[in-house]
């Protein structure tokens, strides 16, 4: 579903990755980790279409990016770090101007965001002013958007900040039954190693713009002689805080 292939990206003389080759598959979750200045937010950024590689290739379902822009970010939904929402607006009015921008018309709009405020526990909060609403369930509507139309590949950037363990559960519950149910493409970029570990079929340790390690949790677990997946993560790093 996602390749990306020799990604490589510097601004000025500041290295931000150099030549990251990853997958995903449909149907699969990864969890993406490492330091701050790794290149995770760079590279999910390159992998949406809103900023170009120095060199490399972005392919979503067989679309290269490079040559159908448009056509390969229609098959994704992605949530920044900072999910962007008017305050003013309500979560219902929101995600219906979205859903239009998107492209979906019609009684569909109704639907979609039936569908995607549902999916993200988020329907209880409809008639809500999004400037009303706590950090967690503000990236709960960033989540929802992200969701909204169901598309095949989801690109979520730190999405648990400003959740509580009980949202965070909630999350990854609904994340893996995206991967699963749906057969959708999930890449996660976390700090939270220990909270969002059950979601993930495949975790990718980046360091210094590079992939150092990828494979499941038991498989980086061996290679670091760790039985936590965060211990291994931060033996990976060299002891450092994956943070």
């Amino acid at each position: 579903m996602l390749v990306l292939d020799g990604i490589a990206k510097a601004f000025g003389p500041w290295r931000a990755l150099a030549g990251v080759s990853l997958t995903v598959a449909a149907g699969e979750a990864v969890l993406l980790v490492g330091r701050n200045g790794a290149g995770k937010t760079t590279l999910l950024r390159i992998a949406t279409g809103f900023l170009d590689p120095d060199t490399g290739t972005v392919t979503i379902a067989g679309l290269a990016m490079a040559t159908d822009r448009a056509g390969a970010q229609g098959k994704l939904g992605y949530l920044p770090e900072q999910a962007p929402a008017p305050h003013e607006l309500t979560v219902l009015d929101h995600l219906r101007l979205r859903a239009r921008l998107k492209g979906i018309a019609g009684p569909a709009v109704t639907e979609a965001v039936e569908r995607c405020m549902a999916d993200a526990e988020i329907t209880d909060q409809a008639a809500r002013p999004i400037g009303t609403l706590s950090k967690g369930y503000r990236q709960r509507v960033g989540l929802a958007d992200a969701l909204l139309g169901a598309p095949p590949l989801l690109l979520l950037d730190e999405p648990t900040s400003g959740m509580d363990p009980i949202q965070t559960r909630q999350l990854c519950e609904r994340l893996i039954a995206a991967a699963k149910d749906r057969g959708c493409a999930v890449l996660v970029s976390s700090h939270a190693v220990a909270d969002l570990e059950p979601l993930a079929a495949r975790v990718v340790v980046l360091a210094k713009g590079a992939v150092i390690a990828d494979g499941t949790p038991a498989e980086l677990c061996e290679k670091a002689k760790k039985d936590r997946l965060e211990a291994a993560v931060l033996e990976l790093l060299g002891g450092e805080a994956a943070a």
